[in-house]
């Protein structure tokens, strides 16, 4: 008791500034250690409330024993030193309101692989079947992807929050699926045996019995036969995208690989998906081989004719300046505006076991007088016909006269004009609306092709 008393007098008889160095000296322990020791607790990462989600996924998770200064620090005294720093000015965002809305953690390697967690040598080694995929963490451990290092959080992300961490498919696709720059093969080298193992058993379909090890042996190709479709490939970037989160475009092209050493680690990690699209692998529900045909592979564009008569856009005049344009077509009337009923297949077509949607008259009274479609139809049809076949008649007769005239001058450049001639006639016969897709574009045409046929007719 006297020695406290003496220390007391001793202490009051120091000067101020003295005073205020002892309490400091003392008070640093206690202003340090406390705060490192209480932000070393998982519950302190739950302070904030934007990482309460996190938390709940963490304590339900397979590492719920494991501190979260484990993972999310860097191991050794520097990744601590800097971690700590760093969690103290998300402390102070967090209490001044600076805070976004999805936090970015970036976990490195050597937290998962220090002594008593991972090891190289077990994940090298062993053999995975990841919901009934072959997987080896050996082929993907520091491998550089276009420009992606692999890294454990790589694959491993927070992305759903029921799951504190877990393997994220669309990663996987993204990278084995994804094509290289101008469509020039994947990006890597991945095929269907790779990840899948050959069924043994044979399936039955109907009267057919598929063998998946004798359709191997062919070498024929799983996605471009049975199982065609069931990759979606990744859409194609677009710059705009970077304006998501960039105020502005870039001056300059930057090289794919730079993007995604950018983008694929730390703070400015951006999910794949976010910027090539989401790319699927699955089965395709589909109800017939038929569905999985994609028959405009090489049937495409076969209403074109139709579509250039009705629009005044005919591949002859690509630039005509007074176009006769169709006031259904200025009146925005799409085809199956007339096209209402459907019907069996034309007497002698071959049969398709489907139907067409057939143009009727009695559409026409949908915006027109009742009977305007049989008053207007007929005339249209016969007009257009009747020009139609004499003008057929007059190229054929100056067809034969080209070929009975002897010592014709340049035969290549009069053949032409009887081309171009019968290229209209032909369009017209194509299009089989005689006219009601569009009556003026369509006589204005066989107009054309006359005059054409007249030009070579002074020149005979």
């Amino acid at each position: 008791m006297k020695l406290i008393k003496n220390s007391m007098h001793v202490f009051m008889e120091l000067k101020l500034f003295v005073k205020i160095g002892l309490i400091a000296v003392l008070a640093l322990p206690v202003l340090v250690l406390v705060p490192i020791k209480v932000t070393g607790t998982t519950e302190f990462c739950n302070s904030c409330h934007i990482m309460n989600d996190y938390y709940a996924s963490w304590q339900n998770s397979s590492h719920s024993e494991v501190n979260c200064l484990m993972c999310h620090l860097q191991p050794g005294f520097g990744g601590y030193v800097k971690g700590k720093i760093n969690g103290l000015a998300q402390a102070v965002d967090c209490a001044v309101g600076r805070v976004g809305t999805k936090p970015n953690a970036a976990i490195m390697d050597a937290s998962c692989l220090r002594d008593g967690c991972h090891s190289v040598e077990a994940l090298t080694d062993a053999k995975l079947d990841f919901q009934g995929i072959k997987f080896k963490h050996g082929k993907h451990l520091n491998h550089t992807v276009d420009g992606i290092a692999i890294r454990c959080d790589t694959c491993h992300s927070h992305f759903e929050g029921h799951e504190h961490f877990s393997v994220n498919k669309d990663v996987c696709y993204t990278c084995h699926f994804l094509e290289g720059p101008n469509g020039k093969g994947r990006v890597t080298e991945t095929n269907c045996q790779s990840c899948h193992e050959v069924p043994q058993e044979t399936i039955k379909r109907g009267l057919v019995t598929i063998d998946h090890s004798e359709f191997l042996s062919y070498n024929a190709s799983c996605e471009q036969s049975c199982h065609k479709n069931e990759i979606s490939q990744p859409s194609q970037v677009d710059d705009t995208l970077c304006l998501n989160c960039h105020s502005d475009r870039m001056e300059e092209y930057v090289d794919a690989n730079e993007l995604h050493a950018m983008h694929s680690f730390g703070h400015e990690k951006v999910e794949c998906f976010a910027c090539h699209g989401e790319t699927t692998h699955a089965k395709t529900n589909v109800a017939s081989i038929t569905a999985m045909m994609d028959c405009q592979s090489c049937h495409s564009n076969t209403h074109q004719v139709q579509r250039s008569l009705y629009s005044t856009a005919h591949p002859l005049h690509p630039e005509m300046q007074d176009r006769v344009l169709s006031p259904m077509f200025m009146t925005h009337v799409e085809c199956t505006g007339c096209h209402i009923e459907q019907g069996e297949k034309q007497d002698g077509a071959v049969d398709s076991f489907g139907t067409v949607a057939r143009a009727v008259p009695r559409a026409c009274d949908t915006c027109h007088a009742e009977g305007t479609g049989l008053r207007y139809i007929p005339h249209w049809q016969n007009s257009i016909k009747k020009l139609h076949a004499q003008i057929t008649a007059r190229s054929r007769r100056l067809t034969q006269q080209l070929d009975l005239t002897r010592n014709l001058k340049e035969p290549e450049a009069k053949r032409a004009l009887v081309s171009e001639a019968e290229a209209i006639l032909n369009s017209v016969t194509a299009d089989g609306s005689w006219g009601v897709h569009n009556f003026k574009y369509t006589e204005r045409l066989l107009l054309d092709a006359d005059q054409v046929l007249s030009k070579l007719e002074r020149q005979l």
